[in-house]
């Protein structure tokens, strides 16, 4: 296993920091409704994607997109972070119905920890916001 790569962001996201981003999407209306929303569009995108069975989630960040990732029952979701903290609080505050389904990863979105063809499909929301400069 490759070392995960570090990006000046990704210092962050110790557990404090998790557990306040897995909240974070819960708190008031509009981001409610922004949540709602991502959740949509990613529904429409996983069904124009022919409802893949093995779906890297990558960045998982809290795991907010598991429920929307297992309502396909026969969907394997693999959660993968660069940050462990982030992938711990994602399995510690999401239903255990769903934790059970998930397997943890810990690897970078810039070297994926994986054989090639592992995945039916990569599902990476709000990760290109957090890089700054292209290098």
């Amino acid at each position: 296993m490759s070392a995960p790569v570090k990006l000046k962001f990704s210092e962050k996201y110790d557990k404090d920091h998790a557990e306040q981003y897995f909240l974070k999407h819960q708190d008031g209306l509009s981001r409610k409704l922004s949540h709602y929303r991502d959740v949509q569009m990613a529904r429409h995108a996983l069904h124009e994607a022919g409802d893949p069975g093995l779906v890297l989630d990558l960045p998982c960040g809290a795991g907010r997109f598991w429920p929307l990732l297992a309502e396909n029952s026969n969907r394997i979701i693999i959660g993968a972070d660069n940050s462990p903290d982030m992938i711990k609080t994602a399995l510690e505050n999401q239903p255990a119905d769903i934790v059970k389904r998930v397997k943890s990863l810990e690897t970078s979105a810039f070297s994926i920890d994986l054989p090639d063809n592992s995945v039916d499909s990569i599902f990476s929301m709000r990760l290109i916001h957090h890089i700054g400069e292209s290098a």
